[in-house]
């Protein structure tokens, strides 16, 4: 095996042997590099060992820094930005087993090289020295299939140490069936962020089958092991299986997951992976992933950036996750289970507060059957938990970030074309939340709700983030509009079109940003622009460009364009990435700050964006360090897309996309209307950042906004580009994106 390469002289054959899931594993990102089919509910991905659960290493499981391999998770969430998942480890190992793993992510562990590591779409594998054995994992939706070839004469186990997930359990069992040589179990985990795992708590079921018979097997309780023990229960649980000397013959093991029960896990497997052919599944999967990673191509640009680029799409089709079995059953927000409607797919893990902005509509390009599926299934969650998730992992609402970001998400998607879904029931779900404070099992909801309707905003001293969580809010209102307008519902988009402009009840004439407010009617003092007091992940000229469906208003409030742009040109002057959450600078680590890259659009100073969303791009790259900050299920990596296709989603819920130019020398793109639309680029764009004109279907383009509605019947959108602005492109009265009021 050898380490999947982070550069070459050679172009990729396929976007498919493009990706290279090393990308945003290193010091940013939070990614994982293992085993996963597109939207796959399984994923087989190697975690190492940390002590404290604030270790960066504790959140996707792995970091592309570490030097060791402690086991493989068969759940991971890709790019957040706290510790989750890594639910149910096992670790194939040879020589002594005297050492319990109950609690100690250090009793069973290998050294590891990169130069023994490989990674593609829906593949991983790894050499571990220290046992003397090679693991190599491929998956479909359900179910993965591992091959471990032991090259030690010493004693192969297989050892299944459930407490050393992300957070650890609250109970669980696990059941060896020799006969079968099969094990199987449970789990019960959760918290989310630092919490216990009694808070909130998930079930997770599994069963993993070898193609070898057990020359012995145990469990552990706690310190105490029990050798030929079949079944242990409990928070402090863990088993083994030996097959006793195996050097030269690997052993097999097959598995599932289900949340639902260990005999759904058993159908899902048997579904699925039938027999013991690694290379068959192993095909299966790339076929697929070729499938879905073809449907958006490019051409030119060089080698890092077609990598880049395709690997961020790849991160675009890992979550949310198909959550139904194979039978049709999930577990839903009631915690009983639910059949979902045939032809269809129950999904969960929705980063919601991320995703909204970019994710959402690149899915519902690339995915419209799932996006629908996505949208249908936020509505189950809803009626089931009584309001809609805003950031939920499996069927459990963990009430992380501000806003109601539900709506947004949706909204983008059903503008993008992803429309297969009850429209009536979903607007009238999102009128009960908007208008009466209900939680979703429980948990947030839309918080400070009645505030929000009594006031006009959030009142900073009701809550600490008040004045980002009314600019999310009128985000949300705004999305929820055009869910009514589109459901024909012409009194209710009136009323949340009204509620949409509320971001100016916090606009402070004086600072000329918004500013957090209290009940009173007093602005918040002292204040400065880089108070994060009032603001979630971020500060007052961070949130100022947070008002993406009327920013015509925020230029008019602030003073006009010139003062703006100026701003805008003192907060661009640096690029932030990781954590800044304290700076006066555009801070491309998070997603507050993803849109105002393109504000020059509304400032007739197109050139100005075209030349810093190229600086954007020079921020990712091909290497495990290539993502700026949390890809956050995604939706960094979304934000590469775009802006390397130069065309940008800049308004939530509405279908279009604000210009800055490609790229690359040609854009594909496989609409879900069954048509092509391709967008090429004369004149090297790589060297030629600027536009100096556009034409769509022969016609010229004037504007620096093109709807959806035009682009997704196909045809080609031709850019002439060159290395000087050309001052008069984009620049005439109507030539900005759309403003609503």
């Amino acid at each position: 095996m050898s380490v999947l390469p982070l550069s070459g002289a050679s172009q990729p054959v396929s976007p498919y042997d493009a990706v290279n899931p090393f990308i945003g594993t290193g010091n940013e990102g939070n990614c994982y590099p293992g085993a996963q089919a597109p939207f796959g509910m399984i994923s087989i991905s190697p975690n190492n060992p940390f002590d404290k659960k604030e270790d960066v290493a504790s959140r996707p499981g792995y970091k592309y820094s570490r030097s060791e391999i402690n086991g493989f998770g068969m759940t991971h969430f890709s790019g957040v930005g706290c510790h989750a998942m890594q639910d149910l480890q096992f670790l194939p190992v040879t020589g002594s087993l005297d050492r319990t793993p109950v609690g100690d992510r250090f009793a069973y562990r290998s050294k590891f090289s990169h130069e023994h590591e490989t990674a593609k779409p829906g593949y991983y594998a790894v050499s571990l020295p220290d046992y003397q054995v090679d693991t190599k994992f491929t998956a479909m939706p359900h179910s993965a299939i591992g091959e471990f070839a032991f090259k030690s004469a010493d004693d192969a186990h297989c050892v299944f140490m459930p407490t050393n997930s992300a957070n650890g359990i609250g109970a669980g069992e696990l059941h060896i069936e020799t006969s079968s040589m099969t094990v199987t179990g449970w789990v019960s985990t959760g918290g989310f962020c630092w919490r216990d795992p009694h808070d909130r708590p998930y079930r997770v079921y599994f069963v993993a089958k070898f193609n070898a018979r057990f020359s012995d097997y145990g469990t552990w309780k706690g310190r105490e092991k029990f050798p030929r023990q079949s079944n242990v229960a409990g928070d402090d649980i863990a088993a083994f299986v030996s097959f006793g000397n195996r050097k030269d013959r690997p052993v097999k093991m097959k598995m599932a997951i289900s949340y639902v029960s260990i005999d759904n896990a058993r159908q899902n497997l048997n579904a699925e992976i039938s027999c013991w052919d690694f290379d068959g599944v192993h095909r299966t999967v790339q076929d697929e992933w070729t499938d879905y990673l073809s449907r958006m191509t490019v051409e030119g640009g060089t080698e890092a950036e077609r990598k880049t680029f395709y690997t961020a799409v790849y991160h675009n089709l890992l979550h949310p996750n198909i959550y139904n079995d194979v039978n049709g059953a999930y577990m839903g927000f009631d915690d009983k289970v639910h059949q979902v409607e045939p032809g269809r797919k129950q999904y969960a893990n929705f980063s919601l507060w991320d995703t909204y902005r970019t994710s959402s509509f690149l899915q519902a390009l690339l995915a419209p059957k799932e996006s629908s599926d996505m949208i249908q299934s936020l509505l189950h969650d809803a009626e089931q938990g009584g309001a809609y998730p805003n950031w939920s992992m499996n069927n459990v609402e963990y009430g992380v970030m501000n806003g109601y970001s539900t709506f947004p998400f949706i909204a983008a998607m059903y503008a993008m074309g992803a429309r297969d879904f009850d429209l009536q029931a979903s607007k009238d779900m999102m009128k009960k939340v908007s208008t009466s404070y209900l939680k979703c099992k429980g948990y947030q909801g839309w918080v400070c709700l009645d505030d929000y309707m009594r006031y006009g905003y959030v009142p900073v001293d009701r809550h600490g983030h008040g004045a980002s969580m009314t600019l999310e809010y009128c985000i949300d209102d705004f999305s929820i509009a055009q869910i009514c307008k589109a459901a024909g519902d012409s009194s209710a988009y009136s009323y949340y079109m009204d509620r949409a402009q509320n971001f100016e009840n916090i606009f402070n004439k004086e600072t000329r940003l918004f500013r957090p407010r209290k009940q009173d009617g007093s602005f918040l003092s002292p204040f400065t622009e880089t108070g994060t007091d009032g603001y979630n992940e971020g500060n007052a000229i961070q949130y100022f460009w947070s008002v993406p469906h009327n920013m015509d208003a925020v230029i008019s409030l602030a003073g006009g364009r010139k003062f703006v742009e100026d701003r805008l040109d003192a907060f661009t002057s640096k690029i932030n990435r990781g954590w800044a959450p304290d700076q006066p600078y555009y801070w491309l680590g998070n997603e507050p700050c993803f849109g105002s890259a393109f504000v020059y659009n509304y400032l007739g100073k197109p050139w100005k964006s075209q030349i810093l969303v190229r600086k954007v791009l020079s921020s990712f790259n091909d290497t495990p360090d290539g993502l700026p900050g949390d890809d956050d299920a995604g939706a960094m990596s979304a934000l590469y897309v775009f802006s390397a296709i130069g065309l940008y989603p800049c308004i939530p819920g509405i279908g279009g996309f604000t210009v800055t130019g490609p790229l690359f020398d040609r854009v594909q793109i496989k609409t879900g209307k069954g048509k092509v639309l391709a967008i090429t680029a004369q004149n090297t764009p790589t060297v030629n950042p600027y536009i100096q004109s556009v034409r769509f279907n022969k016609k010229d383009v004037t504007s620096t906004w093109i709807p959806w509605h035009q682009l997704e019947k196909g045809g080609v959108l031709d850019f002439v580009m060159g290395n000087m602005p050309d001052r008069h492109w984009g620049t005439g009265s109507n030539a900005a994106p759309p403003s609503f009021y």
